[in-house]
């Protein structure tokens, strides 16, 4: 979305030169996510706002000015550029008497232009000042007036929560859902900062709650990644119908933002208020490009009262996309309370990974405290199936077993019987799908090697992809990908 304004250097450029730069515009930590649209702010030092070019789309809305009659010129050039200077700095410091007198005296149109396509008009809004958007709007200024990165003054000032001058931008027919470059409107930088009093007005006002940025980023997903239940509520419970389903291009919706954020709040009232809509619960189980859920997100993390509860909607607990099963991510991020709620679930503890590795096994590699936990109360779990049946069925079925299966003839002396024991029931489990192929295509297909682990630190499968943050004319928000 937009950089925030600089309070100690006022926008004139040519007071700083021709410096402008883009490497602090963006955010690039990201949450919602990350090729996926939170909202960071970031501060240029050499200018009000970066300087960025763009087709400025406007959701085929047609930009009108403002009717409003004016005793000054609407012209938007100046042969002057230091009063045209002076006259942004009056408009960005809040300083009504200076701007009345170059209107007055200079004949300095009412909408001239810095280099970034700033009006005064855009400027003073951005700062909060009132009675000089008061005296501008009732002068002719255009409220729709656009910087090159696509920011109106009501993009602005919901971007900083003036909300006096939201209202007052609004009554005076500035078009709600102007977007910038990046594809925000006034309502996405207002949903991500949680400004709940600004979003009520722009949703009174008629703007879009299913508006999608470039990346298909809406209000909600923005709202619900970064905690803002009275946005959200607000949005819900509006007129229009949210669409709750609506993916972002890298697959996150918005109740799986909530979840991975760990946002308990906006996730009770998303399943008291919609858990009856057939559609809204695909969502529960919906998954991430990568192949994540919320389910397995909300493992990894360690949001055990969250697992709990998407658990009663029966989501997939087994192997996703990703090669990986919940149980695996409880276990490699040492959550034992997570681990212990699986298997009570019934999760299976003998399920192999993308690399051939068990939970068991991973946890067994893990030097923390945690992990040797895990391993602890994994073993006492599988004891009931660690019993002399697996011994006997093993011995059994030796004809059957091929070298890649494990023996109990080449399993050490020196490892604990229990350890002893798992690695029977594994190579029992092995057995009992190789039987299943056999009888499924008559042939005899021996099991291939398991990729080689490199680290069990390599977590790049359970990473979070960084949620983003909305960042489009660049000044308060942030860019939520």
């Amino acid at each position: 979305m937009a950089n925030q304004l600089d309070d100690s250097n006022p926008l004139i450029e040519e007071k700083n030169g021709d410096n402008d730069s883009d490497e602090n515009d963006e955010d690039t930590n990201s949450k919602l996510s990350n090729h996926t649209a939170p909202i960071s702010t970031t501060t240029t030092t050499n200018s009000l706002f970066p300087n960025k070019l763009s087709s400025l789309t406007n959701n085929n809305q047609s930009i009108s000015r403002s009717k409003s009659p004016s005793r000054y010129s609407t012209s938007t050039t100046t042969p002057d550029r230091a009063l045209n200077q002076k006259f942004h700095v009056a408009a960005f410091s809040g300083n009504l008497s200076v701007l009345k007198e170059l209107l007055t005296k200079a004949r300095l149109p009412i909408d001239c232009r810095d280099k970034e396509n700033s009006t005064a008009l855009l400027l003073t809004c951005a700062r909060g000042h009132y009675d000089c958007s008061e005296f501008l709007i009732e002068n002719g200024s255009d409220v729709n007036a656009r910087r090159l990165t696509g920011s109106t003054a009501l993009y602005f000032a919901s971007s900083q929560r003036h909300t006096r001058i939201v209202e007052l931008l609004l009554k005076n027919k500035s078009i709600v859902d102007i977007s910038t470059f990046d594809g925000a409107t006034s309502l996405h930088v207002a949903s991500e900062k949680g400004y709940d009093d600004v979003v009520k007005l722009l949703v009174d006002y008629n703007s879009n709650v299913n508006a999608k940025m470039n990346d298909q980023t809406t209000a909600l997903m923005l709202a619900c990644q970064n905690g803002h239940l009275k946005v959200v509520q607000i949005l819900i419970e509006s007129n229009q119908k949210v669409d709750l389903i609506a993916q972002r291009l890298d697959g996150i919706t918005a109740f799986f933002g909530a979840v991975q954020h760990g946002h308990e709040d906006i996730i009770d009232y998303l399943l008291e208020k919609k858990g009856n809509d057939d559609n809204f619960l695909t969502t529960i189980d919906q998954q991430r490009e990568d192949g994540a859920t919320p389910l397995f997100k909300a493992c990894q993390k360690g949001y055990g009262s969250i697992v709990k509860k998407l658990l009663r909607y029966k989501p997939n607990i087994n192997l996703l996309k990703n090669g990986e099963s919940c149980l695996h991510a409880a276990t490699m991020f040492s959550h034992l309370d997570i681990v212990k709620i699986l298997i009570e679930y019934g999760s299976d503890a003998l399920l192999n990974n993308w690399e051939g590795m068990t939970a068991v096994d991973l946890a067994k590699e893990l030097s923390s405290a945690g992990g040797r936990d895990i391993l602890d109360y994994l073993m006492v779990a599988l004891k009931p199936k660690l019993s002399e049946h697996a011994r006997q069925y093993l011995m059994h079925k030796s004809t059957r077993r091929t070298d890649a299966d494990f023996d109990l003839d080449i399993i050490g002396n020196d490892e604990p019987d229990d350890w002893k024991l798992y690695k029977s029931l594994k190579s029992a489990k092995q057995l009992e799908l190789l039987e299943e192929e056999i009888a499924h295509d008559g042939t005899m297909v021996i099991p291939t090697t398991t990729k080689k682990r490199t680290s069990i630190t390599n977590k790049s499968a359970l990473a979070d992809i960084p949620h983003r943050s909305h960042q489009g004319a660049r000044s308060a928000p942030s860019r939520h990908r």
